[in-house]
């Protein structure tokens, strides 16, 4: 890219085939301070280059909880089973009988 206030693009080049001339015109009117800091020394202010445009591609993952409710229900089945065993007892009865052979009044 070329600055139109620094080249002269009316060149002439002279010359056969060995032996080539070119005359071009350049304008060298920069002052010391704007050497090489790409400067246009008629605005005071920097040549702005084509923008040069980059493409990034970014992979972000993100975790997402999710609440996933999930219920225990517990059933009891009580079962009774019976069962039977003897359970021996025993008893007494005491039965009493007198015997009087005879009263004390018969031995007076």
């Amino acid at each position: 890219m070329f600055d139109q206030n620094k080249f002269d693009f009316d060149s002439t080049v002279t010359g056969n085939n060995n032996m080539v001339d070119n005359n071009m015109n350049v304008d060298i009117n920069m002052n010391n301070e704007n050497v090489g800091m790409g400067m246009n020394p008629t605005m005071g202010c920097p040549i702005q280059e084509g923008v040069q445009q980059k493409c990034i591609h970014k992979t972000i993952v993100h975790e997402v909880p999710h609440v996933c409710p999930i219920h225990t229900r517990i059933i009891n089945h009580h079962i009774f089973r019976h069962t039977y065993r003897p359970q021996y007892t025993c008893s007494e009865e005491n039965v009493v009988s007198n015997v009087q052979c005879g009263s004390c009044c018969q031995f007076r």
